[in-house]
């Protein structure tokens, strides 16, 4: 039986940004975006701010017994308050306690401001962080890796999808998606608006495009689909072969998304906007207000994220993880959760990201053939060169 306790010795957190690289998304559909200052946008069409630049949050754990492991969130969008949050905040609370497992620190962290209402959002950010590092110390400690400590029997392959095709035109989407099926990639996700005509259109022309090379097609709107609509945009989706209708209507819209249900059409995917077990919750009872379920291990850590796992299976609903915005250490914890879920659905993948992780190190995760091996490195397999990390951290 693996060991799981632990002590606490040292909590430190990193506000990282890659000021001097290009942008994450690039020049995407040549939309542009209306500056909030240096750091932000909000890009045409889309409701929700982004970063001008990759911004993440990472943290370093001591254990007592020297071990040490490293987590991020997924924070874009002010990061700094997670890491003082997670070192200012959290971290006298959890320093020389002992726990018989991550679980018993996540419920410890959790109940210390539950009465006050922090039950979503940086502290749960700060929580997720410190639980992943918890995980990758003890992996290494035990030389498993983390894998080996979420299920008894976790899947060696996971083939992918590619989130997003961030390129300005439709023929240079086009072009960038057959050079990546020609690396054994099977699926893609397409970022839409509210605009069903515009929305459909793009997926009709890439599917023209490419044949029968793409086995899985994903459409995410981005929470931008109104009630009205809803219906009509899951009918066309399911028509044109999607395999889900991500994130359709307000992320707070638990009886929209209840009432979309009862529509045909392509299944309803969401998950990335909770953080807890208890937030899931009523989104499982019946009647379901989900079909496939996208936790963010980035904001669940693992510890709770198993827990809405578990909510998930008990409801018949299956689990493919969002990947969102995030480097090393939460790539790779989020195939490290995907292992214990089941195969009905490709799992996410953030190429350009990824590309971004080996700035600040290095990962035992290796795309090859359309989908990763588990490797067998302990922890997460992430090891992050803090000489180069310093080069980005924001002081």
């Amino acid at each position: 039986m693996t060991a799981t306790d632990f002590a606490i010795a040292r909590i430190e957190t990193f506000h990282i940004a890659f000021t001097d690289e290009p942008s994450y998304w690039e020049d995407y559909k040549g939309m542009g975006g209306a500056d909030v200052g240096a750091r932000f946008e909000f890009r045409d069409g889309w409701r929700t701010v982004y970063p001008r630049t990759v911004e993440g949050f990472l943290v370093r754990v001591e254990l007592a017994d020297g071990y040490v492991g490293w987590g991020e969130g997924n924070c874009p969008i002010g990061p700094e308050v997670a890491c003082l949050v997670a070192e200012a905040v959290q971290q006298p609370m959890a320093v020389g306690r002992a726990f018989g497992s991550p679980l018993q620190l996540w419920d410890f962290l959790y109940d210390a401001q539950r009465g006050r209402g922090y039950a979503s959002g940086y502290w749960l950010d700060g929580m997720a962080a410190i639980d992943i590092a918890i995980y990758d110390a003890i992996g290494r400690r035990e030389g498993l890796p983390v894998a080996a400590m979420l299920c008894d029997s976790p899947r060696t392959q996971l083939p992918v999808y590619l989130s997003g095709l961030r390129r300005r035109t439709r023929e240079d989407r086009l072009e960038h998606l057959r050079t990546w099926l020609g690396t054994g990639l099977t699926g893609v996700k397409i970022f839409v608006d509210g605009d069903l005509a515009a929305g459909t259109a793009e997926v009709e022309f890439l599917q023209a495009g490419t044949g029968d090379a793409v086995g899985q097609w994903m459409v995410d709107t981005l929470w931008m689909v109104s009630r009205e609509n809803a219906p009509e945009a899951r009918r066309r989706y399911g028509d044109l072969g999607c395999r889900w209708l991500e994130c359709p209507l307000e992320p707070e819209d638990l009886a929209g998304h209840r009432e979309l249900l009862t529509h045909p059409g392509a299944p309803i995917a969401l998950g990335e906007h909770f953080r807890t077990h208890f937030q899931t919750e009523a989104w499982f009872e019946p009647p379901h207000a989900l079909e496939v379920f996208q936790p963010d291990i980035g904001r669940t850590g693992f510890s709770d994220g198993l827990r809405q796992l578990e909510q998930a299976r008990i409801a018949g609903v299956p689990t493919t993880p969002h990947m969102g915005n995030g480097l090393g250490p939460f790539q790779a914890a989020t195939l490290h959760f995907a292992t214990a879920c089941g195969d009905e659905y490709l799992q996410e993948y953030q190429a350009g990201l990824a590309e971004r992780a080996t700035l600040v190190g290095s990962t035992a995760w290796e795309y090859v053939d359309g989908m990763f091996n588990l490797p067998d490195a302990p922890g997460l397999g992430v090891t992050v060169d803090e000489q180069a990390l310093a080069r980005y951290v924001v002081n």
